[in-house]
């Protein structure tokens, strides 16, 4: 939470540091144009002063038949010679025009060409667009790399606290077979107890053990499954034998029906597949309150289609997309009642996968969630 205010802050910071720098610059570009702006206007009065000595020394030409003002300074001027000398001596930054006043005056006007101004204030709009495309561009850039960072972050807290929830889990997981079955073994020495007591004791013992080689073959593939170390081994597998037989197995959690179509075969690994329904079928069981659950295996369009429906709690939908991320389980470890890892559904989605399938997962109607396994 800490780190989460701290980012906060930074970019409450980044960005009004770009405000501020955005707000510089076109500052900067407006005084930029008032400058060049006031820079002509002194010009303008250069000008002026010039053109008047130049005609009081005679170097503008002689006009005799008219008279001539420039600031209410009567001037002898040759009109071609004084328009080319405004514009040659100053770079065409300045224009002359001469304006009828009578029949024998006229008035000389200097002013600064137009097209400077044009392209002045072309120069300023121009310079405008740079800076606040590049603080948009840099701003951009920052907030990826913040967003970057912020993911990243979250990515590693989120994970830290699911590596957390699995260690608690699997504590819990192991302890209590492991407690059960010393029980169970410490119970079946007692010479009181009866032979069909001491071998029923020994029976849950066993039931036990497969409990605890379960929870040791789902951490070992699903580390061998990311880290691409499991060697597949492809066969042809009939996939409504392997499913039949898995369902007798599971029947003794609870009531299982459904539809098995038969002769359905695919290409894939026999052990992982087989792992992939177990785990589905014990997901249904574990989340359904006792209800009984639903197994189908059909074809559909080409498609091998295993479904396993529970009406049990349900999952909202804004945790489908991380109910099959590694260590991931819905609430709490500790305000949790349900037993698991976190690693059945990661083992799901990563296994079918690599068999070039796909898993769907939805709400059952009226109640509790549906899980669909796609092979092709």
């Amino acid at each position: 939470m800490k780190v989460k205010i701290l980012i906060v802050f930074v970019i409450v910071y980044i960005l009004t540091a770009f405000a501020w720098l955005t707000f510089s610059l076109l500052n900067y570009a407006n005084t930029d144009y008032n400058l060049k702006n006031n820079v002509l206007m002194a010009g303008l009065n250069a000008c002026t002063l010039q053109v008047m000595q130049n005609a009081k020394n005679g170097k503008l030409g002689n006009d005799t038949t008219q008279e001539y003002y420039l600031q209410q300074l009567k001037i002898d001027v040759d009109t071609v010679q004084l328009k080319a000398f405004v514009q040659d001596r100053f770079n065409d930054n300045y224009l002359a025009e001469i304006s009828q006043i009578s029949k024998k005056q006229k008035l000389v006007q200097l002013f600064i060409n137009p097209s400077k101004l044009e392209d002045l204030e072309l120069e300023r709009f121009q310079q405008r667009n740079i800076w606040i495309y590049q603080s948009i561009l840099l701003l951009v850039l920052v907030a990826s790399g913040i967003y970057g960072v912020f993911y990243t972050i979250d990515n590693i807290y989120q994970l830290n606290k699911r590596q957390n929830n699995f260690l608690l889990s699997v504590t819990h997981e192991f302890k209590t077979p492991i407690a059960s079955i010393r029980l169970m073994l410490q119970t079946s020495k007692n010479p009181k107890v009866k032979e069909e007591k001491k071998a029923e004791l020994i029976e849950n013992s066993i039931q036990n053990t497969f409990r605890l080689e379960e929870l040791a073959e789902n951490m070992l593939v699903s580390m061998q499954i990311e880290n691409d170390k499991y060697q597949y081994a492809l066969s042809e597998i009939d996939l409504s034998e392997m499913a039949t037989q898995i369902i007798e197995n599971q029947n003794i959690k609870g009531e299982i029906t459904g539809n098995l179509t038969a002769g359905i075969r695919v290409q894939g690994d026999n052990f992982i597949l087989r792992m992939v329904i177990n785990n589905l079928i014990e997901n249904a069981f574990k989340y359904s309150n006792d209800q009984p659950i639903e197994v189908n295996l059909f074809e559909r369009n080409n498609q091998k289609i295993i479904e396993v429906k529970d009406q049990g709690i349900g999952i909202p939908k804004e945790e489908y997309k991380n109910i099959f991320k590694k260590f991931y389980r819905i609430q709490e470890e500790e305000t949790r009642t349900t037993k698991g890892t976190g690693l059945g559904l990661f083992i799901v989605k990563e296994a079918i996968e690599r068999h070039n399938g796909s898993v769907w997962v939805g709400v059952n109607d009226p109640k509790g969630t549906i899980f669909r396994v796609i092979l092709s």
